[in-house]
């Protein structure tokens, strides 16, 4: 995985993966619809966990900073990325 900086505190290294509270929201929209659907007995409203989770896996391959946490971690040669090391290197060079 390559290196990437953090736009909240400016950690610059490996981000660690999102994937505990990915599987609780999902398990949490299975669970909310099943009960639905057994209640109910429409079979189409699976289609919305379906969907969801699909749509989850294939979007958000989320990671976090080890750091503070935030999500928002970007590559470090990315235009974002180069902005967050520039803000956070003046910062630090004005702090000494």
């Amino acid at each position: 995985m390559k290196k990437r900086v953090c736009t909240n505190c400016g950690y610059v290294g490996e981000p660690i993966p999102q994937c505990a509270t990915s599987f609780f929201v999902d398990a949490f929209v299975w669970l909310t619809v099943a009960s639905v659907t057994l209640f109910t007995g429409f079979l189409p409203l699976l289609l919305i966990p379906i969907a969801w989770t699909t749509f989850h896996i294939v979007k958000y391959r989320t990671v976090k900073c080890p750091e503070c946490e935030n999500l928002d971690m970007v590559s470090k040669e990315s235009t974002k990325g180069k902005e967050a090391l520039d803000h956070f290197h003046k910062t630090t060079a004005n702090a000494a």
